[in-house]
């Protein structure tokens, strides 16, 4: 049966629902997963006035949704009444050992070793989504199966080997935006996107990206020289634009700021970063280091901190 031409209208879809109620079990339940990739705000819209209507005619039904976002205004967008019928559960990123856990449980499983330092890496770069986790694992894994001697530990071969083939396995929605944000572009813009995706706040302003970046291109070991601070603000802002992958949006009422448009898109910038050898650990630029002169009465003070002590630098995560 064709239940497209059956279905044109809300009513329709709820009349339809009552039946599945009825007949399907005792309490049916119906998942409708990533429901935050349904690019037409009027399309999720017609959702919202879908659970309103049910909820209006009692239909024994129960959704589940998932989603990526700030909040069900912004997933469901009008409709506002029909929030009465949903209970919301958000599910913030993976602390740091939940990641670890996953990988070591991997690993235990297959009776293999793994080395400390490797997992506290892939739980970085995953940026604390579990699909992230999964995939480098699974690769690393597969490269365990098929490497030509036996394997009793992942080190940092299998990482890399994983982390490569996690890459061209991730989904193209994650791929897209990266592609076309850095493929024929200037060497630069590869550098940019990367400093988005470091630390883990999910929102950060022009000068802690510009702080990021130049980290980045003092670890690149290539010769690049640096743009200004102008310079990379137009060119963070090119990030906003379809053309360049629509990779960044700016925060609302936060002059300055931005944070992803696909949150899961951080998680595949900064694999791409490790993949090429750059860490993102959140590590601010070195101060340059500075005398302090006195007066001619009192002359030369020396140094006006002791030796091996560098002001305002973050020690990270991974440097602990």
């Amino acid at each position: 049966m064709d239940f497209a031409s059956h279905v044109r209208t809300i009513g329709d879809a709820v009349e339809l629902l009552k039946e599945v109620a009825e007949k399907h079990s005792e309490k049916p339940i119906i998942v409708i997963d990533e429901f935050d990739t349904i690019p037409d705000v009027a399309e999720r819209n017609k959702f919202a006035a879908l659970l309103k209507q049910m909820g209006d005619q009692s239909v024994n039904l129960k959704f589940i949704f998932t989603g990526i976002g700030k909040s069900l205004d912004e997933l469901l967008g009008a409709h506002q009444s029909s929030y009465r019928q949903l209970e919301t559960v958000e599910l913030p990123k993976l602390a740091w050992e939940a990641r670890r856990e996953i990988v070591q449980a991997a690993a235990d499983s297959f009776g293999l070793g793994l080395d400390d330092n490797v997992n506290w890496r892939i739980a970085m770069v995953s940026d604390g989504y579990p699909y992230y986790i999964h995939l480098i694992t699974e690769k690393m894994l597969w490269a365990s199966f098929s490497a030509d001697e036996s394997v009793t530990a992942i080190g940092w071969d299998l990482f890399f080997q994983g982390l490569s083939d996690a890459i061209l396995s991730t989904a193209a929605e994650l791929r897209r935006p990266y592609e076309k944000a850095v493929l024929q572009r200037d060497s630069e813009f590869e550098d940019i996107v990367w400093s988005t995706a470091d630390h883990d706040d999910l929102q950060r302003s022009l000068s802690a990206m510009y702080e990021s970046y130049q980290v980045i291109v003092s670890k690149r070991n290539e010769g690049r020289e640096l743009i200004d601070r102008a310079r990379y603000n137009a060119q963070v802002r090119k990030l906003k634009t379809a053309g360049y992958g629509s990779v960044i949006q700016q925060e609302q009422g936060r002059r300055g700021w931005y944070s992803y448009r696909e949150k899961m898109l951080r998680g595949y910038v900064r694999m791409q970063a490790q993949a090429n050898g750059i860490e993102l650990t959140g590590e601010k630029p070195s101060p340059k280091q500075r005398m302090h002169i006195g007066n001619a009465r009192k002359g030369y003070r020396g140094p006006s901190l002791p030796v091996g002590i560098h002001q305002n630098k973050k020690i990270s995560e991974w440097e602990k």
